[in-house]
């Protein structure tokens, strides 16, 4: 059969040369679309969840460009009440607020954990003992703790005098999903932020791992006999020496993340005597 000439094709090769250009199978407009989608998402994620805001203008650092009117009781207040007291309300206040638990949600828990310290150091206008210990009772996960006592029986020991809302509130959100072993349920592994964080804060601040070490192996060995429903836990041990090479760690170098260091394996035979 001979070959035909360009100029000669069949009726239905004309047809469909002729067809309009919605109809061809890739279209230009619509590939480039597609495109844009998907750079598009993936980019707005990544720049929310590293600090940058969203298009909707939601990042981590949402509450700094809020200002409040002049109050002279709030301006009073605010001189006789000291730094401490006022900061950790700062830091409190973050972490229970709606727009921090949507950004767990869309971030994940690990960086909603290296947020906590991240607002604190700016609090703290970054003092890092000072952040650290902030981290810490802004993830206080208890109001109060139940303490045996000889004689006297059992005694409340409050950890928070916040009101019962607003500590439920921060509670609620504080990350929970720390570890590949976090126990399934809303509370998960919240309670070992405050192990963390504070075998950080004592580490750096004495400059010594070993007082953090046995500082955290106290609190294990009297939360065992004395607190009501304590144990020695092992998992609160990891997370105990976790936060100690952390915040030893950031006595050299000090723009570390707590996310650098929860998945970090630990020999908790070095704490068997």
């Amino acid at each position: 059969m001979a070959l035909l000439h360009p100029t000669f094709r069949s009726r239905d090769a004309q047809i469909d040369s002729c067809a309009p250009a919605s109809e061809s199978p890739m279209k230009p407009s619509r590939t480039l679309l597609v495109l844009f989608v998907v750079l598009l998402l993936p980019v707005s994620s990544r720049g929310q969840c590293d600090g940058k805001s969203d298009p909707d203008g939601l990042s981590w650092n949402f509450d700094e460009e809020e200002k409040e009117g002049f109050s002279l009781f709030r301006f009073l207040g605010d001189a006789l009440t000291p730094d401490l007291i006022k900061d950790t309300r700062l830091i409190r206040t973050y972490v229970r607020d709606v727009r921090f638990g949507i950004l767990k949600k869309r971030c994940g828990d690990m960086r909603s954990v290296d947020a906590i310290y991240q607002k604190a150091l700016k609090i703290s206008e970054y003092d890092i003992a000072r952040a650290l210990f902030l981290s810490l009772v802004a993830t206080l996960e208890h109001r109060n703790v139940d303490v045996r006592v000889p004689i006297l029986g059992e005694i409340g020991v409050p950890l928070t005098f916040e009101e019962d809302s607003l500590f439920r509130a921060r509670q609620d959100n504080l990350p929970s999903k720390l570890y590949v072993d976090t126990p399934t349920g809303n509370h998960g592994d919240k309670d070992k932020l405050q192990h963390f964080f504070a075998s950080a804060y004592l580490a750096y601040a004495s400059e010594s791992r070993e007082l953090a070490r046995a500082s955290g192996n106290l609190v294990e060995w009297s939360e065992a006999r004395f607190v009501v429903g304590g144990a020695d836990d092992p998992r609160d041990k990891r997370a105990n020496k976790q936060g100690e090479r952390f915040g030893h760690d950031l006595l050299t170098v000090r723009n570390l993340l707590p996310s650098d260091y929860f998945h970090l394996p630990v020999d908790l035979r070095e704490d068997v005597k």
